[in-house]
């Protein structure tokens, strides 16, 4: 996918990366899984301690010692070695509960190192301390670009690093996100959300071992113009002070002009490209739309899938 302009590519899920990330934002070696482990609250200071003596008394490595020692369990490991390598290692249930489609996305590991090299862009590019870079729509042309699955695969990925993320789906008439995603299903729903924000700082996860919940329509008092409405926009600024990011699954922007709407809500927008169909003409056609519309154009996710 050739670069245009402020609409550059963000990467291919062509079962090979297309880029190299700028950089990786996950530490590696001993120290540092001892550091994420302390961090996500699984060792104190003073087991790490005792985990670096019993190293230098025996070797191994510190993760196998910590498990050895009592002081983490496999599963507990296995996710600080995902946030260190910012690859997709799930607890087996969560695995067993997710979406099939995700699920093939993540055992596959072409797609799911295509899909972190992507995550590692927009971590570059949108995602940091700025409250006004949470949210991100996710915009493609036509049915069947992917949208919906690559909403689902970045926020997991994004929830992997341990943000909190939340993704909502603004695809009233045929809302598929939530079955996408799997796991437990969300007690809130989006109209919910509209009428008390508040409401949806805290929900349940969909998975155990990750941060990730969803926003999906639920029908009663649900305006076909509410993502559109001021109200989407207010609940937005709401809970960007409870979530670390925020993707938002669009409909089909030449099928619902809605799409657009949502996009200028979140300030910036992740496109989706799919290969073979996608023509070049149409990406700048968008970037200038978005250009004028006030949204960053944060890049070009090229997608077979």
């Amino acid at each position: 996918m050739p670069k245009l302009n402020r609409l550059s590519a963000i990467g291919t899920t062509d079962h090979e990366p297309s880029a190299t990330p700028l950089a990786d934002p996950a530490p590696s070696g001993n120290a540092q899984i001892g550091a994420i482990m302390i961090d996500l609250g699984v060792i104190r200071l003073e087991q790490a301690e005792r985990v670096l003596e019993m190293q230098r008394e025996r070797g191994g490595r510190f993760g196998d010692v910590a498990v050895s020692l009592g002081f983490s369990t496999r599963p507990q490991l296995d996710m600080a070695l995902a946030l260190q390598r910012g690859a997709p290692v799930l607890l087996p249930d969560d695995r067993r509960q997710m979406g099939a489609g995700l699920r093939a996305v993540i055992d596959d590991v072409a797609l799911s190192r295509a899909y972190t090299d992507a995550r590692t862009q927009l971590e570059l590019r949108w995602f940091g301390d700025d409250p006004e870079r949470t949210a991100l729509a996710v915009l493609g042309d036509a049915p069947g670009d992917g949208r919906t699955l690559a909403t689902a695969t970045l926020g997991l990925l994004l929830a992997m690093t341990g943000r909190r993320v939340l993704l909502i789906d603004t695809c009233i008439d045929a809302p598929r996100l939530a079955e996408v995603v799997g796991g437990v299903r969300p007690a809130l729903g989006l109209a919910d959300a509209l009428a008390r924000p508040e409401s949806a700082l805290r929900l349940p996860s969909s998975f155990e071992s990750v941060e990730l919940s969803v926003l999906a329509p639920n029908g009663a008092g649900l305006g076909a113009d509410a993502s559109a409405s001021r109200g989407f926009a207010s609940m937005l600024a709401t809970l960007v002070s409870g979530w670390d990011a925020i993707l938002v699954d669009t409909p089909a922007l030449s099928l619902d002009r809605r799409a657009l709407s949502v996009a200028v809500r979140c300030s910036g927008a992740l496109v989706l490209a799919r290969i073979g169909r996608t023509r070049v003409a149409r990406l700048e056609e968008l970037r200038r739309l978005l250009a004028d519309s006030g949204v960053e154009a944060v890049g070009v996710l090229a997608n077979r899938f």
